[in-house]
């Protein structure tokens, strides 16, 4: 659900909805200006944006991670694998 929330926050679509949200509220009077009840929404909705961004963020992280040990487990084989394609290189080369 983060993924996905952060995914359209992150989007020209969000700030579209944003800009006609606010344009009506004003045109329409909602209530009058400095727009209290409209601050404290736009306050709300902003601690948990951000607090989904970092949920998202946290999971890409963890995605990384993993990655990033898969490589380093395929860095350690390939070296083996080398390390015994020199051995057997210098045998070959002993015998001829």
């Amino acid at each position: 659900m983060a993924d996905a929330v952060t995914d359209f926050a992150g989007s020209m679509p969000f700030v579209y909805v944003h800009i006609v949200w606010f344009a009506l509220w004003i045109l329409l009077g909602v209530e009058p200006f400095p727009f209290g009840l409209l601050t404290m929404i736009v306050s709300l909705e902003a601690i948990f944006l951000s607090a989904f961004v970092l949920i998202s963020q946290n999971r890409a992280d963890e995605k990384r991670h993993v990655i990033a040990d898969h490589q380093w487990e395929l860095v350690q084989l390939l070296e083996k694998q080398n390390e015994e394609l020199l051995a057997t290189s210098r045998q070959l080369l002993t015998l001829a």
